[in-house]
């Protein structure tokens, strides 16, 4: 049997998760245009639009607790400030240890 490593299975269904609750909520709450979400998340307009209909990340249900810590970081990231990257880490640790501990990526 092959093994796979937590943070692969974090990155295969918890990440994109995030990423898909955040365009979400930046594009249809925040009203943040697509082009600025795209290079706030590091996203393609591909990716982009695959999120926001659904075709990526379908089947991880999140809690209201989750949303909330994930629109925070939301919020977080489209700040005026710069952002310092250890600051985004450790910020978007914390979401995805939230998540994690749910075993949300074991389903």
């Amino acid at each position: 049997m092959a093994v796979k490593f937590p943070c692969e299975l974090v990155g295969w269904t918890i990440l994109p998760a995030i990423r898909k609750e955040l365009t979400f909520y930046l594009v249809k709450e925040k009203k943040i245009e697509r082009k600025k979400v795209c290079e706030i998340l590091g996203l393609t307009p591909a990716a982009l639009s695959q999120y926001i209909k659904g075709k990526r990340a379908s089947g991880v249900k999140l809690s209201n607790a989750d949303k909330k810590r994930i629109h925070s970081l939301g919020d977080y990231l489209i700040k005026g400030k710069k952002i310092s990257e250890k600051n985004f880490i450790s910020h978007s640790c914390e979401v995805c240890k939230k998540m994690k501990e749910k075993m949300i990526c074991c389903d």
